[in-house]
């Protein structure tokens, strides 16, 4: 696994964001489902088929999280994939993991009939009672990419079915994905946890008047931030700065992110002036123009608050290809 799904991993490990999410996602907002009812369980599930030579063939389907959920007496099993790229394969891995779970538990089904020695005829040759029932599997993908996801959200968005008759089409199973977009969620407002921090700042981390304003409307939770929150955030919107800011902003108990922010853009100010003041003397010596300092300064200020060039260029009526000049290989 690689650093930004061990990170997500562990944030959304914690029981209270889980039915946070699966309130939001299937109630509303409404808080049916309780962190106490929730316990994370294997996420692995094995499969041994044994051929008649001899040979065992053994292949292990895992799902990144893994809980039971407790509806009063009844139990579902709640999966969890967690992508930062787009999988073009989703709805193919979500249908493997599940029927590889199914087919755990027919196996751990059978097995205690063998056990019992009570089922006979069709029964014993089904491993399976015809009052036997499994626990039902519900997976959802949570995917933290900028780009817009682009890839098939059912099985059949991934078969080649134009050539065939419209009645076999239908008659095609069909595998839908739940797909849960970070950062373009609808509903991230009627969060109860700290879910509603993380997804409102990825859904504007491009945007910093957007950031600025949500960060202001919800100082007094930014200011306090649990680690795993600020962990997330640093990693899923690829703020090194944040990162190297943590142990600054460290509180006795959680981050200060809202003071991490101002150091951050302090920063970026400091070495936007820094570096406006190089990038200019060196385009002044070269075209003989010393005012260019100045206006160096400014677009390297605007570019290390997060701005596009497009938009410098419209603030300080310029031409692109004089902001692009001026800001040289930052923008590789």
């Amino acid at each position: 696994m690689g650093k930004k799904d061990v990170i997500s991993g562990v944030y959304l490990g914690a029981a209270d964001r889980i039915a946070d999410l699966l309130n939001n996602e299937l109630f509303g907002g409404s808080p049916v489902v309780e962190a106490s009812g929730i316990t994370q369980v294997d996420r692995t599930a094995a499969r041994v088929r044994r051929q008649k030579d001899g040979k065992i063939q053994t292949r292990t389907v895992s799902k990144d999280l893994v809980w039971e959920v407790r509806f009063g007496m009844q139990i579902l099993l709640f999966a969890l994939e967690e992508q930062s790229e787009i999988h073009y394969a989703m709805p193919l891995k979500v249908m493997n993991g599940e029927t590889a779970f199914y087919d755990k538990e027919w196996g751990r089904i059978r097995r205690e009939h063998k056990q019992k020695k009570d089922a006979a005829g069709a029964e014993y040759l089904s491993g399976f009672g015809k009052e036997d029932r499994l626990t039902p599997v519900f997976s959802a993908v949570v995917y933290f990419g900028e780009k817009e996801w682009d890839g098939p959200l059912r099985l059949k968005e991934m078969m080649e079915l134009d050539g065939l008759p419209e009645e076999v089409r239908e008659q095609v199973v069909d595998y839908p994905i739940h797909l849960i977009d970070v950062r373009r969620y609808p509903h991230a407002e009627r969060f109860r946890t700290d879910l509603r921090l993380v997804f409102g700042f990825l859904q504007r981390a491009s945007e910093p008047e957007a950031l600025e304003a949500f960060i202001g409307a919800n100082r007094e939770a930014f200011t306090n931030v649990p680690e795993d929150a600020y962990d997330v955030i640093t990693v899923m919107s690829r703020t090194r700065k944040l990162e190297q800011l943590k142990k600054e902003v460290k509180q006795e108990e959680g981050y200060d992110m809202c003071r991490a922010i101002e150091l951050m853009v302090k920063s970026g100010e400091e070495r936007g002036i820094r570096l406006g003041e190089e990038r200019g003397i060196k385009l002044g010596e070269k075209r003989g123009e010393k005012q260019g300092i100045e206006l160096a300064r400014k677009i390297f200020r605007l570019y290390m608050k997060g701005h596009e060039q497009r938009e410098i260029a419209e603030e300080l009526k310029v031409s692109e290809d004089r902001v692009k000049e001026v800001l040289g290989d930052e923008t590789e």
